[in-house]
């Protein structure tokens, strides 16, 4: 049976048209008009029973998720950022892998709760570098991998659901059983991890005496402007202008271009930086695609800096630390030197306020401390 559904939202009045009818999955639709939702309902009601939505439901029983993954990875997955398209293809693969093989119409949320929580309980089996081997050079006992955070598990979840609403949209299926699974929406796993000037004095000079002569440099400009690893690494030569003192930040996580200030002290750093790495590129007998910063032996694409990196930080005794937490500590850095949610948010990039409010409480209590100093000196000792 159908029915219309009145709802008042900030745009206005809106109908949402919902069609139910036995052994076939639930249709709806929201429309302006009171007029429209009746004749959409009507129609789709009639076309049902008429078995005009056996096409749809013949694909769903043709269709494999395998068919879906190949068509999105050609016509949909190469417009993204870059940065989308790496983490969406690890996604990606893992439902491949898991029900790759499956018609649509067999994919039921049953089926995608029960991998989710395998997924979970497995975690990811990452080890720290110096896990690896015990004293006398033997594999140690295998251990227990972490479980994955339910912040790992929503990016699975919404990556098949995007698939499973592609394939509605091309007639594939008529249903997105992601709808059925939880949509694991009460994440609290953020976290504020940023350096202590000791702690910053330790890193910076672990990596200035790092055998990799990029990851000094690369550090600075990511400490000094806020920006993510990737952000930092894919950096050419035509995105620096060390005359205006500016870099154009063009592999961001959100596909928009932005152009971030560089400071003067790292202005000289970069240009003497640069000079090595121009004279890199002058000896090769080929010409790479672009010229990074940043590049890797062969100067055909950025250098990967995690074993140089992650030997820094260990040198430097850092303990819960990531490369992103840099950008946290600039975040937090510009925070309590003042600085409003709007214009972090804007030195970091984002479209919206969400993402620097946890930013919030450390320019209140740092304000709160400024003017507590300041009147413990203006104000008399007894009032």
């Amino acid at each position: 049976m159908a029915t219309i559904e009145k709802r008042e939202r900030k745009t206005g009045t809106v109908y949402l048209a919902d069609v139910r009818i036995h052994g076939f999955p639930r249709q709806k639709k929201t429309f302006k008009r009171l007029t429209d939702a009746k004749l959409w309902a009507q129609q789709t009601e009639a076309s049902i029973r008429k078995g005009e939505f056996q096409n749809v439901v013949s694909a769903a029983r043709s269709k494999t998720l395998k068919d879906v993954i190949k068509r999105y990875r050609d016509d949909v997955l190469p417009h993204k950022a870059a940065t989308t398209q790496r983490a969406e293809t690890t996604y990606i693969a893992f439902w491949e892998r898991e029900l790759g093989a499956y018609a649509l119409t067999y994919i039921e949320p049953e089926k995608i709760s029960e991998k989710l929580r395998e997924l979970g309980e497995a975690g990811d089996g990452r080890r720290k570098a110096d896990e690896d081997a015990t004293e006398n050079g033997s594999k140690p006992p295998a251990r227990a991998p972490k479980p994955k955070s339910r912040k790992t598990l929503k990016h699975y979840r919404d990556t098949l659901a995007l698939l499973l609403k592609h394939a509605k949209q091309w007639g594939w299926t008529a249903a997105n059983p992601t709808d059925g699974v939880n949509k694991i929406t009460k994440i609290r796993n953020e976290r504020i991890r940023f350096l202590s000037d000791d702690e910053r004095a330790k890193l910076l000079a672990a990596c200035k005496a790092s055998d990799n002569e990029h990851l000094y440099p690369v550090v600075l400009v990511a400490l000094s402007t806020g920006a993510r690893k990737n952000e930092v690494l894919s950096l050419t030569f035509a995105d620096l202008d060390l005359t205006r003192g500016v870099a154009v930040l063009r592999n961001t996580k959100n596909g928009e271009t932005r152009t971030v200030p560089v400071v003067k002290s790292v202005q000289a750093l970069l240009k003497a930086h640069m000079q090595r790495i121009e004279a890199f590129y002058d000896k090769l007998d080929y010409a790479p695609p672009a010229r990074w910063v940043f590049p890797r032996r062969d100067g055909m694409a950025p250098i990967d800096i995690r074993t140089a990196w992650e030997n820094a930080r260990d040198a430097a005794g850092l303990v819960d630390f990531r490369f992103h937490d840099i950008r946290h500590s600039t975040a937090s850095y510009l925070a309590m030197n003042g600085a409003s949610l709007v214009e972090i948010a804007e030195v970091l990039g984002h479209r919206t306020l969400q993402m620097v409010r946890r930013y919030a409480h450390l320019s209140e209590s740092h304000v709160k401390e400024l003017v507590q100093s300041v009147n413990d000196k203006v104000l008399p000792a007894e009032l």
